[in-house]
């Protein structure tokens, strides 16, 4: 099987040449009008990680968001923006959310409507899933016709990078990602057959990714704003990720979400499987794209990372002088690691933490960092 990824250069966030870019990547695909039909609901979820403002290349940018809800329109279908951050979401914080990140000026400027996954839930199953045949997720998600993914590109510490096939974890309610994490502990392995299950169940009509400015280092909240300068569409999350992943330098069998879904036979294992349409591959890549340090991990087997993760792995540490004593990093710890009480600096039981690295997404303040251990910084 051939999978179809188009590159379409955009160097800037000017709304023109976004406009113009997302229409450029969606010719080769056939056009909006292959995946919207009139009246059809379609829900346009982008990365909504966090409350930051769009130059901090956390969240998808506004202009691709209202780019793609223009598309839709033009096409006849009902516009919905939604999404789901991690930890406790209110109506309150939710729409700061949405105004913080440029969303609700979307919102405005459209006319298109806004849901957030945590105000009505529901079951879904999964019966062709290698793990999780069950999932609870916003019923804006299962209420939508389609289902179109504006992902960013971005590194992570878990997952060592983060595209359309980790997006749709936002389908899962805040309070309810730290259970799965539960589940899943300290293995990307696993965690990736959750989101490659989940994906299954409920998988994007299609894919089209913020990479104008992307974030590499310590994502994907504290990493480094990185120009990038595309914008990246397909049918396919997996061939998408796995164009990505060769762009930005990183090798995409290494990448846990990318190799499995090979494995599975629902992506590409390898460049050979995809059709390239707009720039090639060979022109856009980024040399120096910072690698997340938890990929020095990336080739180790899951029981020898647990084994010798204590004393060698990566941890997440508080910065005292950026902590501002919110408690968010404790109130989203999925196994309560975190000791906190009000006022106070929190502190980190590193015999319950699991690695997950959802206290680092989840702090407004980027005081949360991933370190090395003593034992490690010693031997170099």
């Amino acid at each position: 099987m051939t999978y179809h990824v188009t590159i379409t250069r955009c160097q800037s966030y000017d709304p023109d040449a976004v406009r113009s870019a997302v229409t450029a990547s969606l010719e080769p695909l056939g056009g909006i009008g292959k995946f919207v039909g009139k009246g059809q609901r379609v829900l346009v979820k982008p990365n909504l990680l966090a409350s930051r403002a769009p130059e901090a290349a956390v969240t998808t940018h506004p202009t691709v968001v209202q780019a793609v809800v223009e598309e839709v329109q033009r096409a006849g279908g009902v516009a919905v923006i939604g999404d789901s951050p991690g930890g406790r979401n209110v109506s309150s914080s939710y729409e700061r959310l949405l105004k913080r990140t440029g969303m609700m000026g979307v919102v405005e400027a459209t006319g298109c409507e806004w849901v957030s996954f945590d105000d009505s839930v529901v079951d879904v199953q999964a019966p062709d899933a290698k793990s999780f045949k069950r999932f609870t997720v916003g019923k804006a998600v299962t209420d939508a016709d389609r289902i179109i993914v504006l992902p960013k590109l971005k590194t992570h510490q878990l997952t060592y990078y983060t595209g359309a096939v980790k997006i749709v974890y936002g389908y899962i309610p805040g309070l309810l990602k730290a259970e799965y994490h539960l589940h899943t502990g300290t293995d990307a392995e696993t965690f990736s057959d959750l989101l490659l299950d989940l994906h299954g169940a409920l998988p994007p009509t299609l894919a089209i990714m913020d990479a104008v400015v992307g974030m590499d280092g310590q994502g994907p909240s504290n990493g480094n704003p990185r120009d990038i300068g595309l914008i990246l569409a397909s049918e396919n999350c997996h061939a998408l990720d796995l164009v990505a992943c060769s762009i930005i330098g990183f090798d995409p069998m290494a990448v846990p979400t990318v190799r499995k879904a090979g494995e599975r036979g629902v992506g590409p294992r390898d460049l050979g499987e995809v059709l390239v349409s707009g720039e090639p591959i060979g022109n856009v890549r980024v040399r120096d794209f910072a690698k997340p340090r938890t990929m020095i991990l990336a080739r180790i087997p899951p029981s020898l990372v647990h084994a010798i993760g204590y004393l060698f792995g990566t941890r997440p540490s508080i910065r005292r002088g950026k902590c501002i004593s919110c408690g968010k990093c404790a109130e989203g710890c999925p196994p309560k690691a975190i000791r906190y009480t009000k006022g106070e600096i929190p502190s980190i039981r590193y015999r319950h933490c699991i690695r997950c690295y959802c206290c680092q997404e989840l702090c407004p303040q980027g005081a949360v960092e991933v370190s090395y251990p003593w034992i490690r910084r010693m031997v170099g």
